[in-house]
């Protein structure tokens, strides 16, 4: 009876095993299927074109020193370059693009270096000076850390000159901060309805100042404009002070392929709490100031 019940269960197994073999097989026939044509385009070119010295000059002008693996094996590379480069041309979004491998350590670095500036300093008693060079982990962690600390102030001066963004998600989490749990702090619009979403705070605010001071110029972008909106939309005691912003109003995603590089694309539209659209235009400040001492005027403001 034992080992009828052993055959039974490896029988059934083995079934289980076969039927499961014949899905994957047929699930990679269909993916062949699907992809047919950049199949027979990617050997055809690859393997078979004979002017060599034009697909020299083209992987050279896309992927320039990284084109190190062969024709084949850097054609996917070059074809994401090249459609990429084009998008850039007929839509002047020079925010798609393919990084190479070391563009993309690079990139990655240089967000780490500029995120470690990020400091604060206490003015006097009443008044904390926050200087937040970009929207990252990093950043976003540090304010975190410190969140009560800056709540003993009563006075918030929040630097975000120079802010040229960062991550939505660092963003929103920085504005939960500040404004009341489920308050809207933004828009993010895609090609498909179903992921079009309201954004809207998950947690109690942290801080209860009694004015916040909001420093920015023409180099405020992206995801700190859009920190500009969430906080002037929701917080009555916040005033901007400064230039209009830079107008970048278009969210990416990035993500690392195999070899190490990267595509990037633009892939959302970015409005404010109550659908501003600032793409080109920019967040006009509530106080227009362009002079050198803005955190001295600034410190006019307080209380005033």
């Amino acid at each position: 009876m034992k080992k009828l019940k052993f055959d039974t269960e490896k029988k059934r197994f083995y079934n289980f095993f076969k039927f499961g073999f014949f899905i994957l097989l047929a699930l990679h026939g269909l993916g062949l299927y699907i992809n047919y044509d950049y199949w027979v385009f990617k050997m055809l070119i690859s393997h078979h074109y004979v002017f060599t010295d034009a697909l020299d000059t083209l992987y050279a002008e896309a992927l320039g020193e990284e084109n190190v693996r062969g024709y084949f094996r850097d054609f996917d590379r070059m074809v994401m370059a090249v459609v990429t480069e084009r998008i850039r041309e007929i839509n002047q979004d020079r925010y798609t693009y393919l990084y190479t491998p070391a563009q993309f350590r690079e990139t990655r670095e240089r967000t780490r270096t500029v995120g470690r500036q990020v400091f604060y300093e206490a003015i006097n008693d009443d008044i904390v000076y926050l200087y937040v060079p970009n929207i990252s982990s990093h950043t976003r962690r540090y304010i975190q850390q410190n969140r009560s600390t800056f709540a003993q102030f009563p006075y918030l001066i929040l630097d975000l000159r120079g802010n040229s963004g960062g991550l939505l998600m660092d963003f929103h989490q920085i504005a939960d901060l500040f404004v009341e749990r489920d308050s809207y702090i933004g828009y993010e619009r895609t090609r498909w309805n179903i992921f079009t979403r309201q954004i809207q705070s998950r947690s109690e605010p942290y801080f209860d100042f009694n004015q916040v001071i909001i420093l920015q110029n023409a180099r405020t972008a992206s995801a700190a404009e859009g920190l500009v909106l969430a906080l002037k939309d929701n917080l009555p005691e916040v005033t901007t002070l400064g230039t209009t912003t830079f107008g970048k109003a278009v969210g990416q995603v990035t993500i690392p392929l195999t070899d190490g590089s990267a595509i990037r694309a633009s892939v959302l539209l970015v409005e404010g709490p109550s659908g501003q659209f600032i793409s080109g235009v920019g967040v006009a400040p509530d106080i227009f100031y362009d002079g050198e001492d803005m955190l001295e005027k600034a410190l006019e403001l307080i209380g005033g």
